[in-house]
């Protein structure tokens, strides 16, 4: 998309109390099992898009990550439209930026956190809902 600060939807996380039953849900509605599983999430391939399963506090409704090329050029035109940068914080919640103490290894600038291959980061559209920028890197662990 020639001028967008985001590329495509890469993965919908939705969050979860019972993974074993939502696993089991999506299963039968994937066609498949999880490519991906530990104690509190999942990951499954729907075609170009991941769906994802979480029992991490920080959202009681689900989060659209979009693809994006520089976290950093994402960032500022969301803040530019209005957007309002998220953090982690203690607990695995998300804060608006300000609101809390973040975890270590959060970018104080965009809330970004690099995890193995991508770089991370939760904004609050002016509407409410939340948008996640991914930014995929080299992995590096």
């Amino acid at each position: 998309m020639s001028g967008s600060p985001l590329n495509r939807v890469e993965s919908i996380v939705f969050p979860t109390r019972d993974l074993d039953a939502s696993i089991k849900f999506w299963s039968v509605a994937l066609g498949h099992g999880p490519a991906f599983r530990t104690d509190d999430f999942a990951s499954f391939e729907a075609g170009n898009v991941s769906v994802g399963l979480t029992k991490a506090p920080w959202r009681d409704e689900p989060v659209v990550f979009w693809a994006c090329d520089q976290i950093e050029d994402a960032h500022r035109a969301l803040t530019v439209a209005g957007a309002v940068t998220m953090i982690e914080v203690a607990g695995g919640t998300l804060e608006e930026q300000g609101e809390g103490t973040p975890v270590a290894g959060v970018d104080s600038a965009t809330g970004a956190v690099d995890v193995p291959g991508a770089r991370l980061a939760t904004m609050r559209a002016p509407d409410g809902t939340l948008v996640a920028l991914n930014q995929a890197l080299e992995e590096s662990w």
